[in-house]
């Protein structure tokens, strides 16, 4: 459509130096214009570099439809608000307003703050966990009497989770505004007030997919949906519309009737249902849930008990208005909740999956659906005109998401001309790596690279254990400031990476996808093998035997093209980006069956087996010598 290529130029220019051309960009904006106006599903996979955000933003703005984009990053979400929206406008020179909406527990509570000053030094150690309120309660309530919007994204460094927990009030048991005392002061329904007037919605994937599973229920009607970084969907949006009960949960409704029931019974036994759930759930962390006659027994006793404490909250009559009126309403909301979940895994089918996360000490039992595809059928597809896009959509995304037959697909390429910027580098010559005699080759790999990149590295390892023995093997042998996740939080160790032109920042899963470390900061990926999922994931598992012999192609090979494709586009961010990324995995190199797969998933850097070209190139950027990648 050549209005929406003239509309494009139009934001496009004011852009910083003028913007520039990009094809793929117009590409993807002529195909969201054509999809709001037939009303059919997008699906663009549209490479890094290719300006996404514009290119949805634009056409949307232009049709003067009202909007929802739900992130994966609250980065992301940061720039469409304060940077693009307003870019857009100001070059088709209309007025849009947008806004940020998230879950109510990310929002302080008025009410709960207000509760715990009045409450006694004993009652406040207990909403604490036992933590001593003066240590983080001060600086709480400095920012509280100075914020405009009781987001907790404000709060640097963040409190505790227990901290929070004693300020903030989940979906499941806030009463609403108009039930609550400090309802005229609550900073969510003030986040969804501006929301309710916005042209565009700016959101995360988890609160869209409880939008859905609560049949529509927290988002303001909108024509249109737009899903970045969409290849997160099938598990965000199983996660949302499952269901989990955990020791945890009967432990918060225990506390909360504590406060406002004289029967300590009740309490207490809620806190036993806690105790044996924990003891049966605690050694099938990470598996298929054993539903036995034991499990079902204790789940029926856990409604019960919880029935006889909503029936006992029901006779409370406090004054209307009355703090104690806020804590029965909350408490009765925990407790219907924790019913309504309870009987959602009584009733699992074969179509959902029971299995337990978390840890051995906090244990969760988890109900996921297996197919995903229904839900959205009924309440999404169809009712709404949805953008999905990434700079990586495998092609099992369609089945998975169960998206329409008249759903446009189209895959347009990055601006950057990756065979002059960098190296794909794979040595073939490096044992197995899921041999064990496998880790000190790679280590002393890594070691090499490292050197001659003089730093600049972000490690992306598959597990939190090859990550840790990474580490301690390079703090032993490398000069280098080693940077470890866990050690600090995300923000203070890529702020601290990037002031550091010789630091190595080593990480797991969370920083293969997100992070924006473009220039010299980094020069060298290094990814310690393919992410192939584990063989024992309950979900996965429970997906491949529904899907049979094509298993393999249709769950782990595209799980593993998204991960790796996200891992090795940390790399390349601009034009001027320079480097190289190292698979330490002979596999894809070897592997005659999915290599190719694979590769064809990556950024289409120019490949090498040869260690002295990569070594020879890192030590060039390192010295600043280099104008471009040799030619092949």
């Amino acid at each position: 459509m050549s209005s929406t290529i003239a509309q494009l130029g139009s934001v496009t220019q004011h852009l910083v130096g003028g913007g520039e051309e990009r094809p793929g960009q117009q590409i993807m904006a002529s195909l969201v214009a054509s999809s709001i106006a037939t009303r059919a599903p997008a699906l663009v996979e549209a490479g890094t570099g290719t300006g996404k955000s514009l290119a949805y933003l634009t056409p949307i703005v232009a049709a003067g439809r009202r909007a929802v984009v739900a992130t994966a990053t609250i980065a992301l979400q940061s720039q469409l608000v304060d940077k693009d929206v307003p870019l857009v406008a100001n070059g088709l020179g209309t007025t849009v307003t947008a806004a940020v909406l998230k879950g109510r527990s990310n929002y302080l509570c008025q009410q709960r703050l207000d509760e715990f000053d009045r409450a006694s030094h004993s009652e406040q150690l207990d909403l604490l966990r036992g933590t001593n309120p003066d240590r983080h309660m001060k600086a709480l309530r400095r920012w509280a009497e100075e914020t405009a919007t009781g987001d907790r994204e404000e709060l640097d460094p963040a409190p505790p989770s227990d901290v929070w927990s004693a300020v903030s009030v989940s979906g499941d048991e806030c009463p609403g505004a108009a039930r609550c005392p400090a309802g005229d002061r609550c900073y969510s329904e003030a986040a969804r007030l501006v929301a309710r007037e916005s042209d565009v919605i700016v959101t995360n994937h988890h609160y869209y997919g409880l939008h859905l599973a609560s049949d529509g229920a927290l988002l303001p009607e909108h024509d249109v949906v737009v899903f970045d970084e969409a290849h997160h969907l099938p598990e965000v949006i199983g996660a949302m519309c499952g269901t989990e009960i955990s020791g945890g949960r009967f432990r918060g409704v225990s506390r909360r009737v504590r406060g406002v029931l004289t029967d300590e019974e009740l309490g207490s036994n809620l806190d036993r249902c806690a105790v044996d759930l924990d003891n049966q759930l605690r050694g099938s962390v990470g598996e298929r849930a054993d539903f036995d006659a034991d499990l079902v027994a204790l789940l029926v006793t856990g409604r019960d008990r919880s029935d006889r404490v909503i029936a006992a909250l029901r006779k409370v009559k406090p004054a209307e208005g009355s703090d104690a009126a806020a804590k029965v309403e909350r408490a009765l909301l925990a407790a219907t909740g924790l019913v309504a979940d309870i009987d959602a895994i009584i009733e699992a089918t074969s179509d959902d999956v029971l299995w337990v996360d978390g840890s051995a000490n906090h244990p969760i039992l988890r109900r996921t659906p297996l197919d995903i595809g229904p839900l959205l059928e009924q309440r999404l597809w169809g009712e709404v005109t949805a953008i999905l896009t990434s700079a990586t959509l495998p092609e099992a995304l369609v089945d998975q998401l169960g998206l329409p037959s008249n759903t446009a697909v189209t895959r347009v390429g990055s601006p950057f001309d990756y065979e002059r910027l960098g190296l794909l580098y794979c040595p073939v010559d490096l044992p197995d790596p899921r041999r064990s005699e496998s880790r000190e080759p790679r280590h002393a790999e890594m070691r090499s690279l490292i050197e001659a990149a003089g730093g600049r590295t972000l490690g992306l390892f598959t597990s939190n254990r090859a990550m840790r023995e990474a580490a301690d093997d390079l703090r032993e042998r490398l000069e280098h400031p080693i940077l470890v996740q866990g050690d600090s939080s995300k923000s203070a160790l890529i702020e601290s990476f990037t002031a550091d032109p010789r630091a190595v920042l080593l990480a797991t899963m969370s920083f293969w996808q997100g992070i924006d470390l473009p220039g010299d900061t980094l020069t060298l990926v290094i990814i310690d093998r393919l992410p192939f999922p584990r063989p024992d994931e309950p979900v996965l598992q429970a997906r491949r035997r529904r899907a049979g012999p094509a298993a393999f192609r249709l769950i782990d090979l595209p799980r593993a093209q998204i991960l790796l494709a996200q891992a090795a586009g940390r790399l390349i961010r601009r034009s001027d980006d320079r480097g190289v990324v190292a698979v330490l995995d002979s596999r894809l190199a070897t592997n005659k069956s999915y290599r190719w797969d694979l590769i064809s998933s990556l950024p289409p850097l120019r490949r090498t087996k040869n260690r002295e070209e990569v070594l020879a190139f890192l030590r060039q950027l390192d010295a600043g010598t280099i104008i471009e990648q040799p030619a092949p």
